[in-house]
């Protein structure tokens, strides 16, 4: 629940939003049990999917799976407040996460067994805080960079309506 408060509070403060505080409790315990429920589910379709149609299939359902569930996230965190903007953040947040996906195949692993070695089971205990700041910051990266992209976009489609009615002024 405090890891879906403080999401709430991240695309708050990226969208403009309000903030509503502890008033969504019943929404935090809801998106906890649809996380666990996803994850759940990938992990039995996660197999059938790769075996199917090979690595690039799975990428391709792990990305749009996880996009989804990042544009319900912050649908359902801001009480569907920002209706039409958060598509660009999702697609974002997405693309970071399965980046930090491919990164943490490289490195966490041998870190993790690294500092194992070295340093017994609190090496491990070493390395998870790495990979907790690298989530957090996908998930701000993602929201700000698509909230920008969005913003950008709108700035762009503004200038270009200015531009025909001056036209045809």
């Amino acid at each position: 629940m405090a890891a879906a408060s403080s999401l709430q509070v991240i695309y708050e403060r990226v969208f403009g939003q309000q903030h509503r505080g502890w008033r969504g409790v019943l929404r935090f315990v809801v998106w906890a049990g649809v996380l666990f429920g996803i994850l759940a589910a990938e992990s039995v379709i996660s197999q059938p999917v790769g075996a199917a149609g090979g690595p690039v299939a799975q990428g391709l359902v792990t990305y749009a799976g996880t996009a989804a569930f990042f544009w319900w996230t912050m649908h359902f965190l801001l009480a569907g407040r920002v209706p039409r903007r958060l598509l660009p953040a999702a697609v974002v947040t997405a693309l970071l996460r399965i980046g930090l996906g491919l990164f943490s195949a490289v490195y966490f692993s041998s870190a993790i067994i690294s500092d194992s070695r070295l340093y017994g089971t609190i090496g491990v205990v070493f390395t998870l805080p790495i990979w907790f700041i690298a989530i957090g910051a996908v998930i701000v990266l993602g929201a700000v960079g698509g909230a920008t992209w969005d913003r950008r976009k709108d700035k762009a489609a503004r200038g270009h309506q200015d531009r025909i009615i001056r036209s045809q002024g």
